[in-house]
């Protein structure tokens, strides 16, 4: 699978020749600096300041300052950080880093006060008025408007309208109603149930945004030429990597038609795009995603099961009477293994090459985006544990078993757990299984001991007589943090807050 990857990668050109750089997972650390035009609010004169960290600080010889760790806290580099009045100023990695993930919420995004609307435009694809109704019934779309929004520190910035009116509903629609525009169809439709309903939306309405323009302080490109255009201003290739990464990964799941050729029978075209994110540790990353809203498949080709939380459970009691270790690993790009079930065709855009642009490329591949893919690849991988002796458990289809037996004879079953691309081997010797896995697919890491399985933590014990056995726990602590913790945040928009004291979880006598 994978020869056949690198064999079809040859066929892709880079997209900007010039600007041809080796793969991500070339580059060393110390290239490849992700807090690098990160853009935070940095302590001055005793004030919280927006800034852009514009390089690294170098000693008299040239050489950087500080040494890199992969954790952002043990950086010790140093950075220099431009402020808006072009004052420069020194900045230690650990500084940088916890200011970022202190100014974003958990999803990584940076929160705004809303202040108020200070603008609008539309666009060609607003709606006219005479198209604003379909049998006398209002169309419900906000398509082609966007809202300028000023923020509580000042700062102006558009969004799409359907972002704002899902935010600031009562806001937008005083807005609409003082700039007479309550009878265009973007805002007909609602503008008058929104202030009708006044008194009961504003109390629940939001005062915060998350602005999903930048995430850990680093700007989020919409598409793959803004993406570029981003590396160029930056004089970086974060972002162009990154899309070079993700299409050497999903090369596979396209097949080209020659010049002249033309599209099957019987194909529906569907749009292709580059979903951009940036993870915990700042690096950037690219997904080209399938349009599947475009498509209508039949519903039996869209279910896919997964394993039962009772058969994770009962599998772990089964590792402890049993003796067995266990072994974790993700399959990488899991999709892209099992050909696709639906007859669909894409153009190729930038992120193919500049001589591809624009050609007609089958999708062959279940692509991520496709309503059919999740259970496209859950019945390719049924059939490879069957080829490695296993069978498929009566109660729990994703549960997977084979008789297996010790060195001093004891008979038992090992088995395989399966979560979408998520597995879980369970057996005397799980490498083995796991390494006759790997001869058909392969894992984004190292299969390891799981530490974290669906959300839970996995706890091994052993005892001070059994220091060769060991038990396996399994713990709801951190979920249960996490849902107190929202509940809290949830409970004090209303001014409310969980009781103090609690003797049980439920009242006496319930």
């Amino acid at each position: 699978m994978e020869d056949e990857a690198n064999d079809n990668n040859d066929d892709i050109e880079p997209f900007e020749p010039e600007a041809c750089v080796p793969n991500v997972d070339a580059f060393e650390a110390d290239q490849y600096d992700e807090l690098l035009l990160t853009e935070p609010l940095l302590p001055r004169n005793n004030m919280l300041l927006p800034a852009r960290v514009i390089g690294r600080k170098r000693d008299q010889d040239g050489n950087p300052v500080g040494q890199f760790n992969p954790d952002p806290i043990l950086n010790t580099r140093v950075y220099l950080a431009e402020f808006e009045d072009g004052h420069v100023a020194e900045y230690g990695a650990n500084i940088i880093a916890e200011a970022i993930y202190n100014q974003t919420n958990d999803d990584g995004y940076h929160e705004v006060l809303f202040n108020e609307v200070i603008g609008h435009q539309k666009n060609d694809e607003a709606l006219p008025a005479e198209a604003s109704t379909v049998d006398a019934v209002p169309r419900r779309t906000t398509k082609g408007w966007d809202v300028c929004i000023e923020w509580k520190d000042g700062s102006p910035s558009w969004h799409p309208l359907c972002e704002i009116k899902n935010s600031f509903p009562i806001h937008l629609a005083e807005y609409a109603l003082k700039y007479e525009l309550q009878d265009e169809p973007a805002f007909k439709w609602w503008v008058k149930e929104a202030l009708k309903r006044h008194k009961y939306m504003l109390k629940a309405a939001k005062t915060r945004y998350a602005r999903r323009t930048h995430k850990f302080g680093i700007r989020l490109p919409n598409s793959v030429e803004e993406a570029l255009m981003i590396d160029r201003e930056t004089n970086t290739t974060f972002w162009h990597d990154a899309i070079q990464k993700e299409m050497k990964n999903v090369c596979i799941a396209f097949q080209f038609l020659e010049d002249g050729e033309r599209v099957p029978v019987g194909y529906k075209w569907i749009r292709c795009h580059m979903v951009f994110d940036v993870k915990m540790d700042f690096t950037r990353k690219a997904r080209l995603v399938a349009g599947g809203h475009m498509t209508d498949p039949p519903l039996t080709l869209t279910y896919s099961s997964v394993v039962l939380r009772d058969s994770v459970q009962i599998g772990f009691l089964l590792a402890a009477l049993n003796n067995l270790d266990l072994l974790a690993a993700d399959v990488g790009n899991a999709y892209l293994n099992a050909p696709t079930k639906e007859k669909v065709y894409c153009t190729a855009g930038p992120e193919f090459g500049a001589e591809l642009q624009g050609k007609s490329v089958l999708i062959v591949c279940a692509l991520y985006g496709l309503k059919s893919s999740g259970a496209a690849w859950r019945s390719h991988f049924a059939a490879t544990p069957h080829q490695i002796g296993f069978h498929s458990c009566l109660v729990d289809p994703n549960v997977w078993m084979r008789p297996a037996s010790k060195p001093d004879g004891f008979q038992y079953y090992e088995y395989i757990l399966v979560y979408i691309d998520d597995l879980l081997v369970l057996s005397h010797q799980p490498a083995l299984t796991m390494k006759s896995l790997e001869d058909f697919y392969r894992f984004k890491e190292e299969a390891e001991r799981p530490k974290r399985y669906l959300g839970t933590e996995v706890i091994e014990w052993k005892f001070p007589d059994e220091v060769d056995r060991p038990y396996w726990a399994l713990s709801s602590n951190q979920y249960v943090k996490e849902a107190i913790k929202n509940l809290e945040a949830k409970l004090a928009e209303d001014n409310l807050r969980l009781p103090g004291r609690c003797s049980t979880p439920m009242p006496i006598g319930y």
